[in-house]
């Protein structure tokens, strides 16, 4: 089976494409989880304050559950309970604007697929970039990756994030495979009056679509589908900049703790202060 999630709710006219093309592309059941409303810009937030409600979602065609939690929530909760049977792909999705450069670390629809892969399972992130009037042509596109990703073992524990232009498919270029590059959003913070007359501050921002090279912002900005892999493994991969951190954390001062390789004996012995 195929769990799918997102962050525009359970309503989203992209997930409800995206759970037609799943079923008709692959031939497999597909189960629907989402917010009960849009919880756009979540990441990977969890809610820890409350319980989350859950309702049933039977619709002509479509099922599915609701939770009035975040897209991580709603991963979550049904890989450990509403999921009958360990899923074997999950797919959060289409969400309703892209997905590249920096705003993957803010995306719900992002968050949701790297909990799967935090689990140990193979995960696809959909979205459209802004402006499309119809979200079937990146369903269908979306779907038919879905299906290449089926069954490979490599993949578990990994995010494919596919990103698609707003038009039709006719005038898409040939997808490309690439890398994460940090384009993003010129940000700023305007001072406004709420119904309460206070003054609350709003982020604005203007998105600055490319950051030179062939990193997945500008490939897409180019017009082609982007398909970029993402790792929730969060070491830095540099051996240099290891090399330095450890370096950094010899005693320069007064003696204090050191830091060691992993497995190496502990340092921090207690003291015997007593007579």
């Amino acid at each position: 089976m195929i769990l799918l999630v997102n962050d525009d709710g359970i309503a989203a006219p992209g997930l409800r494409a995206l759970y037609r093309a799943l079923r008709r592309v692959t031939g497999i059941p597909v189960l629907a989880v989402a917010p009960l409303a849009e919880r756009s810009g979540q990441g990977h937030a969890i809610t820890l304050d409350r319980g989350l409600a859950v309702a049933h979602r039977l619709e002509e065609g479509f099922f599915g559950f609701s939770v009035d939690g975040t897209p991580v929530d709603c991963a979550k909760l049904a890989l450990v309970a509403l999921c009958p049977e360990p899923p074997d792909l999950v797919v959060s999705g289409i969400n309703d604007g892209p997905n590249v450069g920096r705003s993957l670390f803010y995306s719900g629809t992002v968050g949701a697929a790297m909990e799967a892969a935090v689990l140990g399972l193979p995960a696809l992130a959909v979205s459209r970039a802004k402006g499309g009037e119809s979200f079937d042509d990146a369903a269908e596109f979306a779907a038919q990756w879905a299906k290449r990703l089926l069954g490979k073992a490599d993949l578990r524990g990994q995010v494919v994030n596919l990103n698609v232009p707003a038009g039709p498919l006719g005038t898409w270029k040939e997808a490309r495979v690439t890398h994460h590059g940090q384009a993003g959003f010129t940000e700023t913070y305007q001072p406004q009056r709420d119904a309460k007359d206070r003054v609350v501050w709003r982020l604005h921002g203007e998105w600055t679509a490319t950051d030179g090279g062939a990193c997945d912002a500008h490939t897409l900005h180019a017009g082609h589908p982007v398909v970029t892999v993402l790792s929730p493994d969060l070491n830095g991969t540099h051996q240099g900049l290891e090399r330095l951190v450890r370096k950094l954390a010899r005693p320069s001062g007064p003696p204090g703790p050191e830091v060691r390789k992993s497995g190496s004996p502990e340092v921090g012995r207690s003291r015997d202060h007593s007579g």
